[in-house]
């Protein structure tokens, strides 16, 4: 493991366990139904990978290949495709006009391809909406160029959901079924999670972080850091340089990674700046909002 794969955090979800070959890693994803909280009193029943939406993270380093298993658990067909980076055509995951298979019902299918390119990606299903339902999950390539690596690399996977309610600006607790269209959606999560729930990242003053915005969702998201001017360094694995903001669009498909040094202590909001999406379902605060919060040097948060 090399030292900046060490300081990638994906808050509140697993990074994908895998076994080395040479100059390759092997992953598996198991696609299947799951249920899981996105705010402690609302669950959602709904589809994902290794038990979780998103999906665990990938991480590979420039140069290595891939081989990347998915076992198809649903009562329905699946593919994957691992969007941005290029790869042969047999590899790419989109049966219904490449010559690519469909993984079907009780089958598994292992992709195999080199990644040649580093920045951020992320993987997801090209059937049926299955993307909209949680079958998505973030793929970084870390560089093989020596550079500044910062101290915290983080993830944040951007979903929208549309979850039947029986009226705007209250939270009906129970288990729901997403609609899978998500053309009206009313919960908004990173990680997984709706603010509060959402897991707060952790720094110390001084230390260089990086934050990484992946959305697949069916709108664009506006990001804002409080309290903290960025640099803009990536987007869609394309080095980015004298670009600096307070707030980026990141558009579907879109991956856009920042840095900043940490020199404004507090406890910070990180929000989407649309006002419905810091919602749940209307009933505020809630939705795409996170924390960014200084440690204390006794902390024990990493």
């Amino acid at each position: 493991m090399t030292s900046w794969e060490k300081r990638v955090k994906y808050p509140g979800l697993p990074i994908a366990q895998y076994e080395r070959g040479q100059n390759a890693r092997y992953f598996k994803l198991v696609a299947h139904p799951i249920k899981q909280n996105i705010l402690s009193e609302l669950e959602i029943d709904t589809i994902g990978y290794n038990g979780v939406t998103p999906g665990p993270l990938i991480i590979l380093k420039q140069g290595e290949w891939v081989f990347l298993e998915v076992e198809n658990q649903l009562d329905q067909p699946t593919a994957l495709h691992v969007h941005g980076l290029a790869k042969p055509n047999i590899e790419d995951g989109v049966p219904e006009i490449e010559p690519t298979p469909t993984i079907k019902p009780g089958e598994s299918y292992t992709y195999k391809f080199q990644a040649w390119q580093s920045g951020t990606f992320f993987y997801h299903s090209t059937h049926d909406f299955q993307a909209n339902l949680g079958l998505i999950g973030p793929f970084i390539v870390l560089p093989n160029e020596e550079q500044q690596i910062p101290h915290h690399d983080f993830i944040q996977v951007i979903q929208q959901w549309q979850i039947k309610q029986p009226e705007l600006g209250k939270v009906f607790p129970g288990t729901y079924q997403p609609i899978k269209f998500g053309n009206n959606p009313n919960f908004f999560t990173l990680n997984g999670k709706s603010f509060p729930d959402t897991v707060p990242m952790y720094i110390r003053y001084g230390e260089k972080v990086r934050m990484r915005f992946i959305n697949k969702t069916n709108s664009n998201h506006t990001i804002h850091i409080h309290g903290h001017d960025f640099q803009v360094v990536e987007v869609d694995g394309f080095p980015r340089k004298y670009l600096f903001d307070d707030t980026i669009v990141v558009g579907s498909g879109k991956r856009w990674a920042v840095e900043f040094m940490a020199n404004n202590p507090g406890i910070w909001p990180i929000n989407g700046t649309k006002t419905f999406h810091e919602s749940n379902n209307g009933e505020t605060p809630g939705g795409m909002i996170t924390r960014l919060i200084y440690k204390k040097n006794n902390s024990s948060h990493q």
